[in-house]
C-alpha cells in the first residue's frame, strides 16, 4: 500500500476540508477546516495529509505539548480517514508513518494522545503502538502517552 504523509498547503489543503467522516464520528473529533483553522494561529502545529498515492484519504495534526506544559512531549490532536478507506489498515499504516515522523524530530522523547468516552476503538487501536492510557481529564477525555528514547 502506498501509504504517505504530505504537508496541507495552500495546493491541497480543500483535499482535506473535503474528507468526510459520519455523523457520529463528528462527536470524536475536530473537522479538518477546523483544525487547520486553529493551526494558523501557532506556528508549531504540524497538518499532515494522510494520501493513498495520489489520493487523499486522511489527515493528520501534531504539535508540542506546550498547553500542558510538556515541552519534551508531541500531541497528536487530529487523526481521521474518509469514511470510504475507514478499516482497510490505511489508518494503522497512516498512525504508524507519523510515530516515525514524530520520534525523528529532535528534542522530544514522548507522544500523547486522547479520545473522547464513547470512541473507545481508539483507546485498542493505540494500544497496538505501546501508548498506554494515563489519565482522565475533565472533557471526558481519555489520555494515552507513548515514551521512547
Amino acid at each position: 500500500m502506498d501509504i504517505k504523509l504530505l504537508d496541507v498547503t495552500k495546493v491541497n489543503w480543500l483535499d482535506m476540508i473535503e474528507l468526510e467522516i459520519t455523523k457520529q464520528q463528528e462527536n470524536y473529533v475536530a473537522l479538518p477546516a477546523e483544525a487547520i483553522a486553529a493551526s494558523k494561529f501557532y506556528d508549531y502545529y504540524v497538518n499532515r495529509g494522510i494520501y493513498l498515492g495520489d489520493k487523499p484519504i486522511g489527515f493528520l495534526q501534531y504539535y508540542p505539548n506546550y498547553r500542558d506544559e510538556k515541552p519534551n512531549e508531541i500531541f497528536i490532536d487530529q487523526l481521521l480517514l474518509d469514511v470510504e478507506y475507514q478499516g482497510k489498515g490505511y489508518g494503522t499504516i497512516a498512525t504508524a508513518l507519523a510515530i516515525e515522523e514524530i520520534k525523528a524530530l529532535e528534542g522530544f522523547n514522548a507522544i500523547s494522545i486522547c479520545y473522547v468516552e464513547g470512541h473507545d476503538i481508539m483507546k485498542k487501536f493505540f494500544e497496538r503502538f505501546g501508548f498506554k492510557v494515563v489519565d482522565q481529564d475533565e472533557f471526558d477525555e481519555t489520555i494515552m502517552e507513548l515514551h521512547y528514547g
